[in-house]
């Protein structure tokens, strides 16, 4: 047994310590709190900490004249007796270390909770591999079945899946929030599958447009933004893990559809190969699980518009603007830019799984520093971090081993724009309409989408006859570099805002 005890001096008598005795009891799960009251003077109090397990901690005030007090007025002996569990206490949390700490925090979400997680990870498999992490394999393909089109014009068929996936996400977000998760979810995965089946029959370039583009990044809108929402919900200490176990879907989707993809398509030919992932769309996406159980707050349009004057809000949706531009540059333009440089088809296939696998390790890894660090200083370095991996790693990227660098990098930390985003929205603004803000963050991004891949496959087109990528990394490498910059813009009003509370705002748990 060890005990401790801390000398305190207080110099003000509270108005209540005059008022007559005064007994409150807590009733409290597995404790009782009673706290006893009586009139007192100033006085010098001992603090009693009994950190034997289970015991209880005591607080014991001891009667002593004050020159100033008043004769018979004085502190009379009382205790204030808390039975508590010692494991709780901060003192013994910190002598257990952090890893004890952090696995009896895993249980706060519960099974259903963990159940929403792995849903929203499935879901995020299949909902950007067709548009984003696998479209480079298909963009390849397209060329070849439509020789008549310019690499810009095949670029803007994943483009248009991509923006029209952010664009209604505010939309989206608004369906989830007013009639639940799971429901919205269901039906982007039927939309999804519908659309990739009907691309698989496209004659002209405007099918594929109208079905890979329009209807998928419709359908794909209408499952991922619940997808992102949901862990929210069910976590506060470890949501920045738990997001990114979410969000890591995408890189284990990108990792084992790539390959997969490739192999599918030099066997069965790229329509086919559309039937069966549209096959594995539905099949994955009705392993989702559990919506909220809890009554949804049904939020008006207007009232979701209110964050946009926010600082900290706008800085962000800026930040999601700039590298919505140069975000997909590299995942589209990766293959083709190993043929450049005189791979193979087969081994650009390769860089870009690898790449993607490494997006999932990425996802995780920077959720859990998040919530062990700062989901603040994660976000800012990895920002940062992208913006070199564009504009410096992918400039000396001349072979296979230093491209697969490049994209290992890139994909590890642009993931922070999907994972952390969603953390740093919840701890500014709270989880009640979380989907609707992060769907009208994503929507006002999704424009710029539209403008990204097209200006690089535009930009690239006009280098030839002496085709040259240097131009298309400039573009990507300024994006990025812009969007780090807004995000520094949002840290410091972050940090702000922990400094000076706003009546209203969940104020932020970063430790500065």
């Amino acid at each position: 047994m060890e005990s401790k005890q801390h000398e305190i001096n207080i110099n003000t008598i509270p108005a209540a310590a005059r008022e007559p005795e005064t007994t409150i009891t807590s009733a409290l799960p597995q404790q009782t709190l009673v706290i006893s009251t009586v009139p007192l003077s100033r006085s010098n109090t001992t603090i009693s900490e009994n950190t034997q397990h289970a015991s209880p901690t005591s607080i014991t005030h001891k009667s002593l004249k004050d020159d100033n007090s008043q004769d018979g007025d004085h502190w009379s002996p009382s205790t204030i007796s808390t039975p508590v569990n010692a494991q709780e206490l901060p003192l013994k949390q910190e002598k257990q270390g952090w890893i004890a700490t952090f696995l009896k925090s895993l249980n706060e979400g519960g099974t259903k909770g963990w159940l929403a997680v792995l849903g929203s990870f499935l879901i995020h498999c299949f909902v950007f591999a067709p548009t984003e992490f696998i479209f480079g394999i298909f963009e390849h393909h397209y060329q070849i079945v439509f020789p008549g089109a310019s690499a810009s014009s095949i670029a803007f068929v994943g483009t248009t899946g991509s923006g029209i996936t952010y664009l209604t996400g505010f939309l989206s977000g608004i369906v989830a929030d007013r009639f639940g998760y799971r429901p919205t979810a269901f039906v982007g995965t039927v939309i999804m599958t519908v659309s990739l089946v009907l691309a698989s029959f496209s004659t002209a370039l405007w099918h594929l447009y109208a079905c890979h583009g329009v209807l998928f990044g419709f359908g794909a809108s209408f499952a991922y933004t619940p997808a992102i929402a949901v862990p929210s919900q069910y976590f506060s200490l470890n949501r920045g893990l738990v997001i990114g176990l979410a969000v890591s879907g995408t890189g284990m989707g990108g990792f084992v559809l790539a390959p997969m993809t490739q192999a599918l398509i030099d066997r069965l030919g790229v329509f086919w190969t559309l039937r069966v992932i549209a096959l594995l769309t539905f099949v994955k996406g009705q392993d989702q699980h559990q919506e909220l159980s809890t009554t949804r707050k049904k939020p008006s349009f207007f009232q979701s518009l209110h964050v946009l004057k926010d600082p900290q809000f706008m800085s962000l949706t800026l930040a999601n603007v700039t590298v919505s531009i140069g975000y997909l540059v590299p995942l589209y333009y990766m293959q083709t830019y190993a043929v450049f440089i005189g791979l193979t088809p087969e081994q650009g296939a390769l860089i870009l799984g690898l790449a993607n696998g490494s997006g999932f390790a990425g996802r995780v890894l920077l959720g859990l520093i998040a919530d062990r660090v700062s989901n603040t200083k994660t976000l800012l370095f990895s920002a940062w971090a992208t913006a070199f991996s564009v504009m410096v790693l992918w400039f000396i990227a001349k072979s296979f081993g230093t491209l697969l660098l490049m994209g290992i990098t890139f994909n590890i930390f642009a993931g922070c724009y999907i994972s952390l985003v969603p953390v740093a929205v919840a701890e500014s603004f709270g989880t009640q309409t979380i989907a609707s803000m992060i769907g009208l963050m994503y929507a006002v991004g999704g424009i710029a989408i539209w403008v990204g891949s097209p200006l690089a496959g535009f930009i690239l087109d006009s280098t030839l006859p002496n085709l040259s990528y240097t131009p298309v990394i400039w573009t990507a490498g300024v994006s990025v570099l812009l969007a780090a910059l807004f995000v520094t813009s949002w840290a410091i009003f972050h940090w702000r805002a922990i400094r000076t509370p706003v009546a209203g705002r969940l104020q932020a748990i970063d430790t500065l």
